[in-house]
């Protein structure tokens, strides 16, 4: 009888334990209670401190990227999503735009095809802008020159991302430019024919 007695008793105590302990996790984890999270992606990040401290929740930036269509400064993007029910105090975490065009490598585009060039170009981040073409020996539509600016540029040079790359194109030479060539280097005057 007295091990049945202590045995109520336990299951008492174990209950009771239970009950407090639900109570105090739903008052310490405010089961129930939660906030929404405010839209703060493409505002500056003076006024998303503003907006965040106003709601009892705190920013925290762990990364920059550069979009080219966002000013400086601003939040590209947030989590956890905006409407999202939280707990106040949690933290946002936001990704914001630095305002600065990353640098990219020139790569080398001469002695290649001007198909290739293209490729090249847009795998690294640049575009194609002018093409010009020059007769020349080395056939039809390789690329003899590479230029930024109107300046010759080299492989490896460091430029903005989506600079605007200008490329000099051969094409062939006919048959009557290689007959004028070779009385040029014979030492006929073409003119006096």
């Amino acid at each position: 009888m007295k091990f049945f007695k202590n045995i109520l008793i336990a299951a008492g105590v174990f209950v009771v334990f239970l009950l407090l302990a639900m109570l105090f996790m739903n008052w310490f984890t405010r089961h129930g209670e939660s906030i929404e999270v405010p839209n703060i992606e493409g505002m500056p990040i003076e006024n998303a401190y503003n907006v965040i401290e106003g709601v009892d929740m705190e920013l925290v930036v762990i990364d920059s990227v550069y979009k080219d269509d966002m000013k400086p400064m601003t939040i590209v993007e947030q989590d956890p999503k905006p409407e999202m029910k939280v707990k106040s105090g949690r933290k946002i975490y936001v990704v914001l735009n630095t305002g600065k065009k990353p640098k990219v490598k020139m790569p080398k585009l001469t002695n290649g095809s001007s198909n290739l060039a293209i490729v090249l170009l847009k795998n690294s981040g640049l575009k194609l802008g002018k093409v010009d073409s020059v007769k020349s020996t080395f056939g039809s539509g390789l690329v003899i020159k590479q230029k930024y600016k109107n300046q010759d540029v080299l492989p490896n040079t460091l430029l903005e991302k989506g600079s605007i790359i200008d490329i000099v194109v051969s094409k062939k030479i006919s048959n009557a430019d290689t007959s004028e060539i070779q009385k040029m280097k014979d030492g006929v005057s073409v003119d006096n024919e």
